[in-house]
């Protein structure tokens, strides 16, 4: 069970309701004859406006931070112009 935000620094407890939940199977770590593994990961509101997952081969699941041009553009969809 998720207990709080991937971002490892951010506390914030799991929470449905908000935030990014994402389901991933990853089909590289299995061996013929094995059953699939689901896992589950949650970045709160605040952080899923600033991060995404991306899985690394070997690795796992990481977060990264959003392009550049994602973030501003959500930021100016959110103000309204006049002329």
């Amino acid at each position: 069970m998720l207990e709080k935000c991937s971002n490892p620094d951010c506390d914030l407890p799991f929470d449905y309701r908000e935030g990014r939940l994402i389901r991933f199977c990853p089909t590289d770590t299995m061996s013929p004859g094995q059953h699939p593994c689901v896992e589950h990961y949650w970045l709160c509101g605040k952080c899923s406006e600033r991060y995404v997952f991306a899985y690394e081969g070997g690795a796992g699941m990481k977060i990264e931070l959003r392009p550049a041009a994602t973030r501003t553009n959500s930021l100016h969809s959110n103000s309204v112009t006049t002329n």
